[in-house]
């Protein structure tokens, strides 16, 4: 058996695209978004979701670069796949993918009866950690579809704040925003001058923070483990958890075979010693990435493969708790 590399080599994977046309990528772009929103609130909710399987199929045909990150991605965390048994999943991940696309340009019609299609479990200890009135670190990932969490708040009544990565396009970005933007779940863009203070202000004020960690985003973190492969990981949620005593919640959605969603709760306790310095902070982040380790493992076709998750590499000395800004 060949042994799988360490990380993809995404230098292979590389598409150029012309710069001079940037301006008119990205108005078409947002033209063509608006146009689709526009057509998917007309749709029913299974109307958009066999839409977005047999979109998934189209683009599993026509998108050469994510199909083979997705690939190389699969090939890594399960080398013990068949040649067919791997291409029988990557196909899976596109409609599975087009599914979430579809049924989040659509989520409005979600509204008037959100109970048929989102199962909610473990509510209870959810509404248990907020009791403490230290807010709660509400960690999910991009399995199922991540963006139905707004209709979760929605649906418990409880305000949640969303870390966001703002998209290069500023008009798609403002169109995402309004799109996930409920009475009940609200935004905050990565990065801006005041969202370190909004954060703070979130858990002061004894609400939600979401927070996704499983991708490799521009952020302060650590090296540890994700399959196996040293994996950069934003380290804010173990840091609050350790040094502000704030509790840390899960919530990954999974879609079921009949189309309707589930998410459910599940409470996160440090190990027992763990002290809130770099190594405390560190080991208490893998234990994050080992239950959505967990969760992508049962749930394999419904994780965003195509994202290249190991993209920037430890330093040389290997050491977990490394900080990635410094990795080349």
């Amino acid at each position: 058996m060949t042994t799988p590399p360490r990380a993809p080599d995404y230098t292979q994977l590389r598409e150029s695209k012309s710069r001079r046309l940037r301006p008119l990528r990205r108005w078409l772009q947002a033209k063509l978004a608006g146009l689709i929103l526009r057509f998917a609130n007309r749709l029913s909710f299974s109307t958009a979701q066999r839409l977005g399987r047999h979109t998934g199929r189209l683009f599993h045909r026509l998108a050469r670069k994510p199909r083979r990150i997705c690939e190389s991605q699969l090939r890594m965390a399960f080398p013990a796949l068949s040649p067919a048994a791997l291409d029988a999943l990557v196909r899976e991940c596109f409609e599975q993918m087009g599914m979430t696309l579809w049924e989040a340009l659509a989520r409005r019609t979600l509204y008037a009866a959100p109970e048929r299609w989102i199962r909610i479990e473990q509510e209870s200890v959810l509404r248990d950690a907020l009791a403490e009135g230290k807010g709660v670190v509400l960690l999910t990932g991009h399995l199922g579809n991540w963006e139905l969490l707004s209709v979760v708040a929605d649906m418990l009544r409880i305000p949640m704040h969303a870390i966001v990565r703002e998209l290069a396009n500023a008009q798609l970005s403002a169109l995402l925003t309004d799109l996930r933007t409920t009475p009940y779940f609200s935004s905050i863009k990565r990065g801006s001058d005041a969202s370190a203070r909004e954060l703070l202000g979130i858990l002061r004020g004894g609400e939600v923070l979401v927070l996704a960690i499983d991708q490799d985003i521009r952020a302060n973190g650590v090296f540890v483990n994700f399959f196996g492969i040293p994996a950069n990981t934003p380290r804010v949620a173990a840091s609050l958890a350790l040094r502000r005593r704030i509790p840390v919640v899960t919530a990954f959605g999974v879609r079921e075979p009949d189309g309707r969603h589930r998410f459910a709760f599940q409470r996160i306790e440090p190990p027992p010693g763990l002290t809130a310095d770099d190594a405390g902070i560190a080991a208490f982040t893998q234990v994050f990435n080992d239950v959505t380790e967990a969760h992508i493992r049962r749930y394999p076709a419904q994780w965003a493969w195509h994202h290249r998750r190991w993209r920037r590499r430890p330093p040389e000395d290997g050491a977990a708790g490394a900080d990635p800004r410094v990795a080349p």
